[in-house]
């Protein structure tokens, strides 16, 4: 396929030409952003109704009962103990506080705190996803214990992803006659469904010591994807929580807590204790009418002992759904992942051109859309080198393109695609000098084979690089991760100043919305003097916190040298 290259990449954030409007998109920064320190958006609406998952949230509520403040750390590293044992920090104490806490993540015996919040959000307003996070009887106040990922949703408003559990405070009296605190919860996480306030729990079907499942996706028939536990193959895992019920097996510490430690083993080793496949829930009236087990592209022998995982990431309106499957590769009996299609109780995969120039390693299903056009990438060797390349497959025809995209060993992984035929998604736009490739955000209009950088759509001094688009909807909105240089603020919120009341800037990563301009056109950099590069790498291990965070998706290490 030919390549459209468009306008010329130039960063000018600080220079006051005015563009106005010579550009195709505009860039909103979403709100919701303004809440913590990074964010990234995960899905769109067609009413503009954006999923913004939310790193670091400002204010974090401490609960200083659960704090042992005779610690040598709190003693040695506290400026003013005294205060902050009844709760009035300073700033310095609150954000050490909050470092101490966040450092014991999954200890029994500390507060836990979400670390990743989410919202449904607009222009103007933000709501927060709780999941199953859980009111501190105390307080009559949400703990924002339950850590969340949320990652689609449709236009009757239900909204799908992953919820920890909330936690709860047990008091225990060993055997020394102490009463010692217990910080817990009953399974470990959970895919759910919310509408407005309520929950709705997308129990897996395989549950033993809590299970696991996943929601990626729904269609506006209330069927949403995902992947759950389906069969338990551990041999010792029942035993073990025999052993959680006898007290002389369990010692001095309650039921809960060791069915706790047991839920965190059980799921650092998924893959080895339970098969997961991909599942579709079909939700009726508020509730969980049916739970479907997705096939694989093998079918296992009875006495085939292998942990096999497949899953389902995206559904269209037909409920025709995509993931991947175990397959074996190339008519081996190597096992290898291969992009999977869910079609009536039926897996197939893709079809690939016996003429392509390079072989095909793997390949992941990302999306599908109503007009049955399948996307995704492939994992190939390209110039001595394995590159993820992008793809686009007429599940109809049964026809598959690989566009181009910017330079022949350049990964490219599709996000979304829309009833246009817009893809988004992100790649690797070129290698710097220290060898490391910038990645940016793309759209590929598949109907007139343009492949574009969303950089080159925005106006061109423009304070934001578009690192990654994440989902588009009917109207060509588009979400997307930006980087983007603001002031630094503290654990509150609050701007911070240096001994001199001076503030200083970094780089963070924000989500935002891109507008399309009626009668817009590409901005034409030229008029524009070349003074500073676009920050596209330098926020680089937040974009993975975006991209991994999200969890949608498989990837290939982009950081690869040509």
């Amino acid at each position: 396929m030919k390549k459209t290259r468009l306008a010329a990449l130039v960063s000018s954030a600080f220079l006051s030409i005015p563009s106005a409007f010579s550009a195709q998109y505009q860039v909103v920064e979403i709100p919701a952003a303004e809440l913590g320190t990074d964010s990234y958006p995960s899905a769109i609406n067609d009413i503009g109704e954006i999923i913004l998952n939310l790193v670091s949230q400002y204010n974090p509520v401490i609960d200083v009962t659960l704090l042992d403040f005779d610690s040598a750390t709190l003693i040695a590293t506290l400026t003013n103990i005294e205060n902050a044992k009844s709760g009035d920090f300073n700033t310095t104490d609150y954000a050490l506080l909050y470092a101490y806490i966040s450092a014991n993540d999954e200890s029994q015996f500390f507060q836990q705190i979400a670390s990743l919040n989410s919202y449904i959000a607009t222009e103007d307003t933000s709501t927060l996803l709780r999941g199953f996070d859980t009111i501190d009887p105390n307080t009559d106040e949400y703990r924002n214990s339950a850590t969340t990922t949320v990652r689609g949703i449709n236009e009757s408003g239900y909204t799908v992803g992953i919820s920890y559990d909330g936690f709860y405070t047990l008091t225990y009296v060993n055997d020394n006659i102490e009463d010692v605190s217990y910080v817990l919860n009953d399974f470990y996480a959970r895919a759910f469904a919310q509408i407005d306030g309520d929950v709705i729990a997308l129990p897996p079907p395989e549950d033993t010591v809590g299970g696991y499942s996943e929601a990626y996706d729904i269609n506006e028939l209330n069927q949403v994807v995902g992947i759950a536990t389906t069969e338990l193959v551990s041999t010792t895992l029942e035993d073990s929580i025999a052993d959680c019920a006898d007290e002389d097996e369990r010692g001095d510490i309650p039921e809960q807590s060791c069915l706790r430690s047991l839920s965190i083993s059980t799921y650092a080793s998924l893959s080895t204790v339970f098969q997961r496949r991909g599942v579709i829930w079909q939700l009726d009236d508020g509730s969980v009418s049916d739970t479907n087990e997705l096939p694989m592209l093998i079918e296992p022998d009875d006495d085939d002992t292998t942990v096999y995982n497949s899953t389902a990431i995206a559904i269209n309106d037909f409920g025709i759904a995509v993931g991947t499957s175990p397959a074996y590769y190339n008519n081996t009996d190597t096992l290898t992942s291969a992009a999977v299609i869910y079609d009536n109780d039926k897996a197939y995969t893709i079809s690939e051109d016996n003429d392509e120039e390079y072989d095909v390693f793997a390949s992941y299903a990302t999306d599908i859309n109503n007009n049955d056009l399948v996307v995704g990438y492939a994992t190939k060797s390209v110039l001595g080198i394995s590159a993820s390349k992008f793809f686009v497959y007429d599940y109809d025809s049964g026809l598959i393109d690989y566009p181009d995209d910017f330079f022949d060993s350049a990964s490219t992984i599709p996000t979304a695609i829309n009833d246009d035929n817009m893809v988004v998604g992100y790649t690797e736009y070129e290698e710097t000098s220290s060898g490391v490739r910038r990645v940016e955000g793309f759209l590929y209009d598949y109907r007139n084979d343009i492949f574009s950088s969303l950089n080159d759509l925005i106006e061109c001094n423009s304070p934001y690089t578009i690192s990654q688009a994440n989902g588009i909807n009917e109207n060509n909105e588009i979400i997307a991760t930006a980087s983007v240089s603001t002031v630094d603020r503290d654990i509150t919120g609050e701007i911070e100043l240096d001994e001199f009341d001076a503030q200083s800037y970094s780089t963070h990563v924000v989500a935002v919305k891109l507008v399309p301009i009626s009668g817009g056109s590409i901005d034409n950099c030229d008029v524009y003097e070349e003074e500073y590069e676009r920050q596209g790498a330098s926020a680089y291990w937040l974009l993975l916190l975006g991209l991994f965070g999200l969890g949608r998706f498989a990837f290939t290490d982009l950081r690869k040298s040509a």
